[in-house]
């Protein structure tokens, strides 16, 4: 019989221990569910802003509606809010030197603001081109816009006002309250529109 002493074991294996992960491949999770977070952060910060913005532009331009205090930008540079111009009545008009309608509108606007600005009747001009300067005031100057002109370079009144086509005039009073909404073009120096001038004035 054989010494159980002598007999060497078969069959086993030595344990070899494994390499510890390396410090890097524990940081791609980390940097990845990092990386989800801050850009579900980011879209929903975004979606509120447009949420907001579009909150803001909110104006239905009906009659009877106020609008909010604007800040117009002066094609001369700077800035005015509607609610510091103390006309009694004032139209505001869109217009661009590309929209032929604008252009063969503006003459009966000339006329009815040189019959009723000396009563406290004026005119507001926002020109919706891409580029006003100098196109716009060269323009203005060929066909006699008297009135203060306004630009929109960042397109913002015409978000507020939900702006698809142009010419688009609107008639407020001095506490901003629409009297009238006049899509596309027409002839404003007519018997119908004094009436409605003559009425407006007075009661301001």
């Amino acid at each position: 019989m054989e010494d159980s002493q002598d007999l060497e074991p078969t069959g086993t294996a030595s344990y070899v221990p494994e390499p510890p992960p390396s410090r890097k491949r524990l940081m791609i999770p980390v940097v990845l569910i990092l990386a989800v977070v801050v850009g579900a952060l980011l879209a929903i910060k975004a979606s509120t802003q447009r949420q907001m913005k579009s909150n803001q532009a909110q104006i239905e331009l009906i009659e009877g509606a106020v609008l909010p205090d604007l800040e117009l930008t002066q094609m001369g540079g700077g800035t005015v809010r509607l609610g510091d111009l103390k006309h009694k009545v004032m139209l505001i008009n869109f217009w661009a030197t590309w929209c032929e309608a604008c252009i063969e509108e503006m003459p009966s606007l000339n006329a009815l603001r040189e019959k009723f600005n000396p009563k406290g009747f004026e005119i507001l001009g926002v020109n919706v081109d891409e580029n006003p300067h100098p196109v716009a005031t060269t323009a203005a100057v060929k066909l006699g816009m008297k009135f203060p002109l306004f630009s929109d370079p960042k397109g913002e009144l015409g978000e507020v006002f939900d702006l698809h086509a142009i010419p688009l005039s609107l008639i407020i009073d001095q506490s901003r309250k629409v009297l009238m909404v006049e899509p596309g073009g027409r002839d404003w120096n007519t018997e119908e529109i004094h009436q409605l001038l003559e009425k407006w004035l007075g009661e301001s």
